[in-house]
């Protein structure tokens, strides 16, 4: 009975009629100078990407742009940044680049170059007739041919790489033969979880001198602890429409202090996505408080507790530790 009068003393206090407008999260902003939750998407402005490797999204345009290589392999785990890299790397890459992208579902050779033609042309797929769709593979080879007469060069993105079937990569395989000696009209970049490599290992005998002669592989790396600061920093900067670097000249971290900042630095471990999401309950929780709560490090801790991506953080952990991907600290 003391149970039922806990409930009806809460509905006793809870307005007669609510409304969506009036979002704590909205007035929080509002208290604090905000424009805008920047912590809501992964890309906070277009010079920042959660986990942008600005290395690694070099050496893949390079090679694209080079003729280096015609199969590049992006591996990480889940909530690294795989696909913020590609959408920079996409950004950056010359302008006779054609872009494609999907994610992979186990298709086959013949439906993958159905969507790729597709896509590049969906009234031309839908001219085709059942005859000249048995012959797919035949008119995606003569795609590429078309491509490289009128210098240009299709961009492959194959997000879950890690779904492949061995035909469908096949097709990839074959696609990374050169039609000329000073170009490619194919450039694949395959992102995928770390599973990925296991099918790699299973299917190098088959395709070992295609993967030695057009293999790029990188790995997605965690944030360096200059990297997650400079993270946050940017985001309240973004957020409050002022230049990071004079938020840092002025010290001002509103509505996070110095010592929350250190815990979101220690507890995300450089993982990009439990970084983000870690900023983003840390507002939610403060703004249920009060529009002019400052975030603290027992918030932090907080929503820490509530993060509901532990185990998926601690893979990923787990696999930067392996893979010694981890940058050493001085």
């Amino acid at each position: 009975m003391a149970e039922l009068e806990k409930i009806i003393e809460k509905l006793v206090s809870k307005p007669e009629s609510y409304t969506l407008q009036s979002d704590p999260l909205d007035a929080f902003f509002e208290s604090h100078k905000m424009y805008v939750n920047p912590f809501a998407d992964k890309i906070i402005d277009n010079r920042m990407f959660i986990n942008k490797d600005e290395a690694a999204c070099a050496r893949i345009v390079r090679a694209a742009r080079h003729n280096q290589s015609s199969l590049i392999i992006l591996t990480g785990p889940t909530g690294s940044g795989k696909s913020e890299n590609a959408d920079f790397i996409v950004r950056n890459l010359p302008s006779d680049f054609i872009f494609w992208y999907n994610q992979v579902y186990g298709q086959s050779a013949m439906q993958l170059a159905t969507s790729i033609i597709g896509d590049l042309d969906p009234n031309f797929i839908a001219k085709l007739s059942t005859a000249d769709r048995e012959q797919i593979l035949d008119i995606y080879n003569n795609v590429l041919k078309a491509l490289i007469k009128k210098n240009k060069k299709l961009f492959c993105i194959f997000d879950q790489g890690e779904h492949f079937s061995k035909d469908g990569f096949e097709l990839v395989i074959n696609s990374t033969n050169p039609y000329s000696a000073a170009n490619r009209a194919f450039t694949g970049l395959i992102l995928a979880v770390p599973r990925f490599e296991k099918s790699l290992e299973d299917w190098a005998e088959n395709f070992d001198t295609t993967l030695r002669r057009a293999l790029i592989r990188e790995y997605t790396r965690p944030f360096t602890v200059p990297q997650r600061l400079e993270y946050i920093l940017r985001a309240i900067a973004v957020g409050k429409r002022m230049s990071h670097l004079e938020l840092i000249k002025q010290r001002d971290f509103d509505p996070f202090d110095e010592e929350a900042i250190l815990c979101l630095i220690e507890t995300s471990e450089g993982h990009p996505s439990t970084l983000g999401g870690l900023c983003y309950m840390a507002l939610e929780l403060a703004s249920a408080i009060s529009s002019d709560t400052i975030i603290t490090e027992s918030l932090v801790k907080e929503a820490w507790e509530k993060f509901p991506n532990k185990k998926i953080h601690q893979e990923a952990v787990k696999w930067y530790n392996e893979k010694d991907l981890y940058e050493k600290q001085e």
